[in-house]
């Protein structure tokens, strides 16, 4: 790790945050996409094993990774406590740890310090992005938050290992600002249409009639699985949505238009796969 890459103090470490949001969190939604990766999973940290495993909505398929824990987050005093200073974790699980907290800003390399959620989010997408993790997640036990990278992660299926993930990069940038265009007009569409019934300009069922009609405009997929709902504040609205790129899965041909969300003071990552090939607006096959 290169320590002048934090040698222009807060200023610099804010921009290494950005460009670590936004390029770790392709590999989120990449698991998200593989093997249903979600703040809604079950699972069981196994500290003596090493491992953290998680069960799918499918009782057959699960996934055993293995973390790389940064640190953890006390709620009571809002305290951050590093995970190679903390004596309650194992030290094969906080090795990576040492060496990336001696290169942040110096107040921010004491074992401990006065932290809230959204910079622990950002700590832990620097870590997990140094790392080319397979990804990251945080856990919450009684009045702790602990926050760990995914490295290598194994899926099973009916008590067998159906495929491994190696840490690594899983997508690759691609330049296509019709796919994303065609997103974005949905999204306005969909915003129109809650701010009207918010605003009391739709009863109902004239809201949920015409946002189903805007749906099925730019959706080649009309499960019903997929309709949307009424949400107040907009999940579509322009100034909470950003960072908008167009992805491919490098081992398949799978194209997914992406964007990060910061709405009701959580930050989360949404995916839409998309049918290149498709002719027209009606172009979206799925969502993540």
């Amino acid at each position: 790790m290169n320590k002048a890459l934090f040698t222009k103090g807060q200023d610099n470490l804010d921009d290494l945050f950005k460009e670590a949001n936004s390029s770790v969190r392709y590999n989120n939604i990449y698991q998200r996409i593989i093997w249903d990766l979600r703040p809604t999973n079950q699972y069981l940290f196994d500290q003596i094993k090493g491992i953290v495993k998680y069960q799918t909505d499918n009782p057959k398929v699960y996934s055993i990774a293995i973390p790389k824990i940064l640190g953890t987050f006390n709620l009571d005093d809002k305290t951050f406590l590093w995970a190679d200073k903390n004596s309650s974790i194992q030290k094969k699980l906080s090795d990576k740890v040492e060496q990336f907290r001696n290169n942040l800003p110096q107040n921010y390399q004491k074992d401990k310090f006065v932290s809230n959620i959204d910079f622990n989010k950002n700590l832990l997408a620097l870590f997990s992005f140094k790392l080319q993790a397979n990804g990251f997640d945080m856990q919450r036990q009684e009045n702790t938050i602990i926050y760990y990278a995914l490295m290598s992660i194994e899926v099973f299926e009916n008590k067998k290992v159906k495929f491994s993930i190696n840490p690594e990069l899983h997508s690759e940038i691609i330049e296509d600002e019709r796919m994303i265009n065609i997103v974005k007009k949905m999204h306005r569409e969909m915003f129109e249409v809650n701010d009207k019934y918010y605003n009391e300009e739709l009863t109902s069922d004239e809201a949920f009639k015409t946002i189903k009609d805007v749906h099925l405009k730019y959706w080649l997929n009309e499960d019903k699985y997929y309709y949307p709902s009424l949400s107040w504040p907009c999940d579509f609205d322009e100034k909470v949505v950003y960072d908008w790129k167009v992805i491919k899965l490098k081992k398949e041909n799978r194209y997914f238009v992406v964007y990060t969300s910061n709405l009701r003071s959580s930050i989360e990552h949404y995916a839409y796969e998309i049918d290149k090939e498709a002719k027209g607006e009606k172009i979206i096959i799925a969502e993540y």
